[in-house]
């Protein structure tokens, strides 16, 4: 059958089977074909399903060496931060002469001083802060932090752990959860951010792009790693003839008269890179009535010298003036004991050098003259007097920090004297103002005060009604002229009278029309009280009389004449020809609920203006809605709130709403806890320098110790809290404006002297009291402040040296190329360099002028009078420099050169090298956060 199937086959056509075959051969080529694009297309995609996984590997990876560099950079400035902060403490002043570290020690405190920055750094050390601040680091929109979990760990030298860990709260709420470890606090060898997570998840479609048409779908990475932080293993550098002194040398200015900028006819561009010390040019100043003490020819020139009568001199401290001024101050410590203030649109703007925070002592801080001025600050700042915008347009800003309004006493000390030798001013009257108290008062219309980013706002005392200095040119009598000794150039005229005290220790100018009346004069009732204020008696409105409310209002203020006949008293004062009667409210608290009676005067208007009908807020001066006087108020807010956590005052605090109106917020609103605020703030970097410490517990320590000596000035159990708070900081002041350090002092028996005594108080039984100043009929002329009477040059300075030489030496230093200049009156400094460059030791008797051929000055300069620059300049110090000059000036055989280190500078001792110990140390420029810091379990869960 199979051979006849055969035969048939061989004998049929064979076109339709070679068709067949066509079709079927053609047909399993496309299939192969096919398989084959089939194949390729899979191979393209597996490719492009592997870049996009890579893409997306990529992009965690680079993500995660953002967070790296990142950390890294913090960890340079914390390098550098502790290398200063140990620099400034290598050459200290104790026991009355200089001495140093050696170089093993200045780098035990310099690791110590690195991993305790790094620990107290809330950016590393506060979980919530630290995830915001890894999540800022990274650039790429779809990369995201995987921190759930993520901890904090610290190690100390034993191999102890304690650690804080990632806590997810409610609505996405962070906090971070401590262990309950205990470890050594001050020794941290090693800071590792464990399980750093970064994730990205994208998702591509086939219209997104060639990568997504050809492997669309959702693509997850994710990198967990640790970062450890660890203690320097290496030695850095610190050269002892080039090291720097915490008491001196770090200081870029030291002016005894102040430091005075001006830019009215050019930009003058003035910046300072170093601690300062500036001082009023019209306070007590005794120790230029002796020999040994002077530090100033100035007092001499009296027809020159205005002693507080007009702006430049009344401001003086540290005072920049002129719409093309600038000022820019990094400077970890500023003691000015005088005022920071920006007149004529002029700006100030002030950080740390070595840390974002300044300290900043002074004794007000003021924008005045034509409008426009600005300060911009981000400092810790502790101001004696008062805060006050007076210049329409003014701005003052904290960028953060905290500020401490801190000066307060229930006694009325506000007038001081000037030149006191004579008990006199120069014109024959005392000078009068608001000395007792701290507040912050915004006179100038359209201004901004933004404390928003403060961490604690604390405000002693409260605002006041200025009657003691009028406007010179309001006196148009020229016989009264010339009894105020006022001259064409006099700014103001001070009238015998205090300023008047009002109940709010945040207040704006527009709330003064609170105490304004318009009432009509009572016949024959003037009468002048013994402290110069022309009493009066006014007749209150029948309108306000038969208002049950206003009524209300000043209930504790009226007096009944007849029957709805009411009087009032009131306070007279003339303005250019113009009577205006205030209404007199007596310093106190008659009902003793513990808020002063014009606080509760100012809330009760208040009130009424909230809550009154229309036609009694008609009565009243609208306040709240003042549309004359605009101005923007930012306070630390919560929530959208002002929050009363962050903030302390004695009196009530004017506010803003969001609707740009006016509210008053009772000091019983206010809750901060002072003590711990002010703790917080002498725990920075920059104050611990101040008071020369070596370490948190020795510092707390010593905090402790000033607060205890603070309590010697007065009888603790009658003190309010504000003014135990305001001896404990005055007596911080007293000390740095002595000695520019708070440590112990010592006199000629090596005993312990307080701080008090040096100021000049008088020691009754365990506690200090003011000294009055009597005059020649034994009576008292005035209430002594001590804080007007001590400087701290003639502690470094021998100028009894200076004058009674008459010298006048300026030399250059071959070795440091350096200029010496030392002189008894003024000096210019002026450069014949190409790039208008000079550097040296400047210490004069009287002003230093910076001519305009000087573009830049390093070194320090001490001057018994004013800095002065009209032009623009750079200033920086440099302690390694300035050391390294006087250890060259103390080994040169040119007498005037030496006479720096061996007659001038007292107790200047030279170096001694057998001090030194042989460590091989890198510079710190050399060093790179890639030696401290590095990954560890890299990669260790990667989808």
């Amino acid at each position: 059958m199979l051979k006849k199937l055969k035969n048939k086959l061989k004998l049929a056509d064979n076109r339709g089977s070679s068709f067949v075959l066509v079709i079927v051969s053609a047909t399993f080529l496309s299939i192969l074909v096919s398989a084959l694009l089939m194949g390729t297309l899979l191979a393209y995609k597996l490719r492009f399903y592997k870049l996009n996984s890579l893409n997306n590997f990529y992009s965690v990876e680079k993500a995660m060496d953002e967070i790296y560099a990142g950390i890294g950079a913090a960890t340079n400035e914390h390098l550098y931060s502790a290398y200063t902060t140990t620099a400034e403490i290598v050459v200290y002043y104790k026991d009355g002469q200089y001495n140093n570290l050696t170089e093993d020690e200045a780098n035990d405190l310099f690791k110590q001083f690195f991993m305790q920055g790094i620990k107290s750094d809330k950016t590393f050390s506060n979980m919530p802060t630290l995830i915001e601040t890894l999540k800022g680091y990274i650039t790429d929109p779809d990369v995201s932090l995987a921190c759930d979990n993520l901890r904090i760990v610290f190690k100390d030298k034993e191999g102890r752990e304690k650690y804080i860990k990632y806590v997810a709260g409610k609505n996405g709420k962070v906090t971070g959860v401590a262990s309950a470890n205990t470890i050594d606090e001050n020794n941290i060898e090693e800071i590792t951010f464990r399980n750093i997570g970064v994730k990205r998840t994208i998702t591509l479609s086939s219209t997104d792009s060639a990568s997504g048409a050809m492997a669309p779908g959702t693509y997850v990475q994710t990198i967990t790693t640790d970062l450890v932080l660890k203690k320097p293993e290496y030695n850095v550098s610190f050269d002892m003839a080039g090291a720097n002194s915490d008491s001196l040398y770090n200081y870029a200015l030291l002016a005894d008269m102040g430091l005075q900028v001006s830019g009215t006819a050019a930009d003058t561009e003035v910046n300072i890179k170093g601690n300062i010390y500036t001082a009023s040019d019209y306070y007590n100043k005794d120790y230029n009535g002796k020999t040994d003490t002077k530090v100033t020819n100035e007092y001499s020139r009296t027809v020159e010298t205005k002693w507080g009568s007009t702006d430049e001199s009344a401001y003086s401290g540290i005072f920049v003036q002129g719409d093309r001024a600038n000022l820019t101050l990094n400077s970890d410590i500023i003691v000015n004991s005088g005022s920071l203030a920006a007149f004529d649109g002029a700006k100030i703007n002030l950080s740390g050098r070595t840390s974002l925070l300044s300290e900043l002592w002074t004794d007000n801080i003021i924008i005045g003259g034509d409008e426009g001025g600005q300060i911009k600050a981000a400092a810790n700042a502790y101001v004696y007097d008062d805060t006050e915008l007076n210049a329409e347009k003014s701005e003052l800003t904290f960028t953060r920090g905290t500020y401490f309004g801190y000066s307060y006493t229930a006694d009325d000390v506000r007038s001081i004297n000037l030149l006191r030798t004579s008990g006199n001013l120069a014109t024959g009257f005392k000078l009068k103002s608001h000395f007792s108290d701290s507040a912050i008062i915004v006179n100038g219309k359209n201004s901004t005060l933004d404390l928003s980013s403060l961490e604690s706002l604390y405000i002693a005392g409260k605002s006041y009604i200025e009657f003691s200095k009028i406007a010179a040119n309001t006196i148009t009598d020229e016989k009264e002229r010339k009894n105020f000794g006022l001259t064409k150039d006099s700014d103001y005229a001070f009238t015998a009278l205090n300023d008047y005290s009002t109940g709010q220790s945040l207040d704006v100018k527009s709330n003064q029309l609170i105490f304004l009346t318009q009432w009509d004069l009572y016949d024959n009732t003037e009468v002048v009280d013994e402290n110069g204020y022309t009493h009066v008696t006014l007749k209150f409105p029948k309108t306000f009389s038969n208002d049950v409310q206003i009524n209300k209002l000043y209930t504790d203020f009226v007096k009944q004449l007849t029957s709805n006949n009411y009087i009032v008293e009131a306070i007279k004062e003339t303005v250019s020809g113009h009577d205006y009667y205030y209404l007199y409210i007596q310093d106190g608290d008659k009902d003793k609920d513990g808020v002063n009676d014009a606080e509760e005067f100012v809330e009760k208007y208040y009130d009424l203006l909230n809550t009154g009908i229309d036609e009694t807020k008609k009565k009243l001066y609208n306040v709240a809605n003042y549309e004359n006087f605009e101005v923007k108020l930012l306070l630390p807010s919560k929530d959208g709130d002002v929050d009363g956590s962050k903030i302390k005052t004695s009196g009530a605090v004017t506010a803003q709403n969001s609707d740009n109106s006016l509210f008053v917020k009772a000091s019983a609103d206010t809750s901060l806890q002072v003590d711990t605020a002010l703790k917080n703030a002498t725990g920075s970097k920059t104050f611990s320098v101040l008071l020369g410490n070596k370490g948190i517990t020795e510092n707390n320590n010593t905090f402790a110790d000033i607060k205890k000596n603070s309590e010697a000035l007065g009888d603790q159990t009658t003190l309010s809290k504000e003014e135990k708070v305001s001896n404990q900081i005055n007596y911080m002041y007293i000390n740095m404006k002595d000695h520019l350090s708070v440590v112990d002092k010592k006199d000629d028996t090596d005993t312990d002297v307080s701080a008090w005594e040096v100021a000049g108080y008088t020691k009754n039984g365990s506690t200090y009291t003011y000294a009055p100043i009597k005059g020649s009929d034994g009576k008292n002329l005035d209430t002594f402040d001590y804080n007007y009477s001590l400087t701290p040059l003639t502690k470094y300075v021998d100028y009894d040296k200076i004058f009674s030489k008459n010298l006048s030496i300026n030399k250059v230093e071959p070795e440091t190329n350096a200029v010496v200049i030392i002189n008894a009156n003024d000096v210019t400094l002026k450069s014949t360099a190409a790039d208008g460059a000079l550097q040296g030791i400047v210490i004069c008797g009287g002003n230093v002028t910076f001519d305009k051929s000087v573009k830049s000055f390093r070194g320090m300069i001490i001057s018994g009078a004013k800095i002065i620059c009209n032009s623009s300049v750079d200033i920086s110090a440099d302690a390694s420099f300035t050391a390294t000059v006087l250890e060259e000036c103390s080994k040169s055989d040119v007498e005037d050169l030496s006479l720096i280190t061996r007659e001038i500078l007292k107790n200047y001792v030279k170096v001694d090298d057998k001090n030194n110990s042989e460590v091989s140390g890198s510079s710190l420029s050399d060093i790179s956060y890639s030696d401290i810091l590095a990954f560890q379990n890299w990669k260790k869960n990667v989808e």
